[in-house]
């Protein structure tokens, strides 16, 4: 299956910086697209996304992509020779965890058997919950758990789009930090809803220009 994928975070926290995503479906099984982060001034960010995943392959025998998709901002990009990947290339030893600085401890937090543990967390009651999140409690979810905040997103005919507001957005200055792993963001990951498997994902590079400026091109492109 192709995956067209348009997605922007815009965020505040740093003027000028961009990170920019760009899913080839040359290493990503088809997957096609990209997903982009600004920020300027606050800890304050809007999102949209268009992902069409009609001719993606590789998806499981117990998903079923129609059924909706989960996302997240993962802690790590391990493999420099590709800027984007899908299924077991997205995997753990590529992605790690959830970024989670706050330590909310879902069960794919980087830190779930670390400091999560030394809290007694254990992610069996992670409390992240969208109508929650919208009311103002920010802190029950993972800054880097996109649909625990928003909801799952969901497309019959496998296309999906959302456009939110995100008041709890990654901090800048974690990205791609080197003093602390678990404190740090590096890429983006689309998920099966039905099992949690890994379909698409893609390192998030910084720019100092718009994403959207050089990346429109892929929306709807071969």
């Amino acid at each position: 299956m192709k995956l067209l994928l348009a997605a922007t975070l815009v965020a505040s926290a740093n003027a000028g910086n961009f990170y920019c995503a760009k899913i080839d479906p040359d290493s990503a099984s088809g997957a096609k697209g990209y997903f982009s982060m600004s920020y300027g001034a606050g800890i304050n960010a809007k999102f949209e996304l268009d992902l069409d995943l009609s001719s993606f392959e590789g998806e499981a025998s117990t998903c079923t992509i129609e059924n909706g998709l989960t996302y997240h901002i993962h802690t790590t990009w391990a493999d420099s020779s590709v800027s984007s990947s899908a299924n077991a290339q997205c995997g753990p030893d590529y992605t790690s965890g959830h970024y989670d600085p706050s330590l909310a401890c879902s069960s794919a937090s980087e830190d779930i058997n670390d400091r999560c543990a030394s809290l007694g967390r254990t992610g069996d009651n992670y409390p992240c919950d969208a109508d929650d999140f919208e009311s103002g409690n920010f802190a029950v979810c993972e800054q880097g758990d996109l649909s625990g905040k928003f909801g799952s997103l969901t497309g019959g005919d496998r296309f999906f789009t959302a456009s939110e507001n995100d008041p709890w957005a990654p901090i800048p200055a974690n990205y791609k930090a080197t003093d602390d792993r678990a404190n740090m963001w590096s890429s983006v990951v689309f998920h099966c809803k039905d099992d949690g498997s890994r379909l698409a994902c893609a390192d998030l590079v910084e720019q100092d220009e718009p994403c959207d400026s050089g990346n429109k091109k892929l929306r709807g492109g071969n």
